[in-house]
């Protein structure tokens, strides 16, 4: 054994000194370190919202509804010692002498918030940050965005409906803030006892409730969860530390497959390196093989040197890589810490070790197959050059790499079907590349025999090199031709999302939304916009409903037995939907007639109608502000979503 680990390191400190090991260790590593850059990165991410998923969702456990919660939740979980709080959350006009600004309000009762705390920013510093009380009575926070766009500071007076708050300070760290799209606008807290006198809840009002629940015993949280569950209505729901924020989790998650792919295609691009650099190791020692078999050394002997020296160099790259990734990891940090308002804390070794698993798993599949093969040279090459190695048989090789990548991909990728999508069309590509290579090999065998390269003779071995070795010829066109590939992917898919949405917006796209618009305030609204110029602008009537029967089924009984998840997620949450009266422009009918404005009728969707299986003339009836009210589809409607224009379900 010790003679064995000896000639190891003997061999490999020898090719590494003849320069045989640079090509292929740099191919390794760069593989590698792409990989575990996302590793780490991701690690970080996923450590960050485990340790801070309390404070994230700042309790223990929400109960969110659009209306407002029974009294029972709040007194039993005073009953079981539990601790609570209050918030209300809408989207409102701001303004502060100036033209309005849309803000998310945030009105909170004493006791928020439960977990975390929250803090501003100190005036007259550079970014500078403290915890702070709430603002009481008569006071408000606000984000600097909000701040900025009124032109205001501290001690301004900002209108809020029907009442006047003094801004106290600007909002650096919000505990519970979320990502729904009431979030995108900018956030104003305003103590919830205020909320009342702006007049601004009204029936019909985008509301969200929240009741806040944290205990110091998870005992009594679970049970309290499970007492909760049995009594959720169909416009509430449950959200608890497990959830851990899913509309970042989902961020991350979509994060984490674009950069997985990303450094997976960067993989193959190295991986495509390190097949060459290995068959090129394998060429260069075939003689040095043959010496040593023809000294005494034994075939099982040299292949336990060359495996040892295979995995040695596995590890190393695996070490380096991860090294690498490690420092790599902290710009990716640094672009993404502006959008995240968490502390990431230090990784875990785990993306260390992946990155060494994922070296020793590139060289096996891209490097061994030549490695191996040098075991069987023939010690007679000593004497006759003309021998070579053992038969090529290429399609273990390549059977060894795709075995590989697609190990890869499945472990690395985090989404099997993406994966899958991956493999498949790189299986497609390597399958339309060897045949075009072949063809063009075949061509070019056929081309050297043409006499006008009888005065070129440099030339002429050139072609005829590249068409006596077919096989090699066609392996080296196929792993340049997927590797390009992958490099075209990689630059296509930076860019497609982006570009996409920029074809999909027209030019003239709105670039502002009024929402929560109460109808005594329609005119007033109208007169604002055109005394800036803008002119004919639609107001929508809105209100939302929960979609609850449909004919006389439950709307939740047609749904499990279809198994659609468009449908299932309608379901949860509460519909946008309007009472207009003629048809709008961006829309086009399908089948059927326009509704009726003084009958009891509804316009569907034809996405959402295909979900539910709804057809003309079903009867549908719909839970709004505690009323049932029930309709009959009359028509199905083609809508364009990404008009950014106002659409309805």
């Amino acid at each position: 054994m010790s003679k064995t680990l000896s000639l190891i390191f003997r061999f490999a400190a020898r090719d590494w000194r003849g320069g045989e090991l640079g090509l292929l260790l740099a191919a390794l590593i760069i593989a590698v370190s792409s990989i575990a850059a996302v590793g780490f990165f991701v690690d970080r991410l996923r450590v960050a919202l485990e340790s801070q998923a309390a404070e994230l969702l700042g309790a223990d456990l929400i109960v969110r509804s659009s209306r407002e919660l029974p009294a029972s939740y709040a007194q039993e979980a005073q009953r079981r010692g539990l601790k609570i709080a209050r918030t209300v959350e809408f989207p409102s006009m701001v303004s502060a002498g100036a033209l309005p600004r849309l803000a998310s309000v945030k009105a909170f009762d004493p006791g928020y918030p439960l977990r975390g705390r929250p803090r501003v920013f100190v005036q007259g510093s550079a970014g500078e940050t403290v915890a702070a009380p709430l603002p009481v009575a008569g006071e408000a926070w606000a984000d600097p965005q909000l701040v900025n766009s009124l032109d205001a500071r501290n001690g301004d007076a900002l209108s809020l409906g029907e009442s006047t708050f003094r801004l106290t300070a600007q909002i650096a760290l919000e505990p519970d803030r979320g990502g729904g799209f009431v979030n995108f606008a900018p956030r104003i807290l305003v103590p919830l006892q205020d909320l009342a006198a702006t007049g601004l809840v009204q029936p019909g009002s985008r509301v969200s409730h929240r009741l806040m629940v944290a205990g110091d015993d998870r005992a009594q949280i679970d049970g309290y969860a499970s007492w909760l569950r049995s009594r959720l209505g169909t416009a509430e729901r449950l959200e608890t530390v497990d959830d851990g924020r899913p509309e970042l989790r989902t961020t991350l998650d979509r994060a984490e497959q674009f950069l997985s792919l990303v450094a997976l295609l960067s993989a193959l691009i190295a991986a495509v390196a390190v097949a060459l650099a290995a068959r090129r190791f394998a060429v260069r020692h075939l003689d040095t093989c043959a010496v040593v078999k023809a000294l005494g050394m034994t075939q099982g002997e040299l292949l336990r040197v060359l495996v040892g020296e295979l995995l040695l160099l596995a590890l190393v790259g695996g070490l380096v890589g991860a090294l690498i990734g490690y420092g790599v990891h902290f710009l990716l940090a640094q672009a993404i810490a502006p959008l995240m308002a968490i502390a990431l804390p230090a990784p875990s070794a785990w993306p260390a070790l992946q990155a060494v698993l994922a070296s020793l798993i590139l060289l096996v599949g891209f490097g061994a197959w030549p490695f191996v093969r040098l075991a069987d040279v023939s010690p007679l090459r000593v004497l006759r050059r003309d021998i070579q190695g053992a038969p090529a048989q290429a399609w273990v090789g390549l059977v060894l790499a795709a075995l590989s990548f697609a190990a890869l991909l499945f472990w690395l990728g985090s989404d099997r079907r993406l994966a899958a999508y991956a493999l498949g069309g790189f299986a497609i590509g390597m399958l339309v590349f060897a045949l075009l290579g072949w063809a063009l090999v075949l061509a070019v065998g056929r081309l050297r025999h043409w006499r006008g390269l009888a005065r070129r003779p440099v030339l002429r071995m050139a072609l005829a090199s590249w068409s006596r070795r077919r096989g090699t010829a066609v392996a080296q066109t196929v792993a340049l031709s997927v590797g390009l590939m992958a490099l075209v992917l990689l630059s296509v898919t930076r860019t497609d999302l982006i570009d996409g949405w920029q074809r999909a917006t027209p030019a003239d796209a709105p670039n502002r939304f009024l929402v929560n618009i109460q109808p005594d305030q329609q005119d007033r609204v109208r007169e604002v916009l055109g005394g800036h110029g803008v002119s004919e602008v639609p107001l929508y009537p809105m209100i939302r409903g929960r979609l609850v029967q449909i004919n006389d089924r439950l709307a939740a009984d047609v749904v499990s037995e279809a198994g659609q998840e468009m449908a299932q997620r309608s379901l949860e949450r509460e519909l946008n939907l309007s009472y207009l009266t003629a048809l709008p422009g961006h829309n086009q009918l399908v089948s059927g007639r326009w509704l009726d404005p003084q009958a009891a009728e509804v316009s569907v969707e034809e996405g959402l109608a295909r979900s539910f299986g709804l057809s003309l003339g079903d009867l549908l009836t719909f839970d709004i502000a505690g009323e049932s009210v029930s309709a009959k589809v009359t028509s199905l409607r083609k809508v364009s979503w990404d008009s950014m224009k106002v659409n309805f379900s």
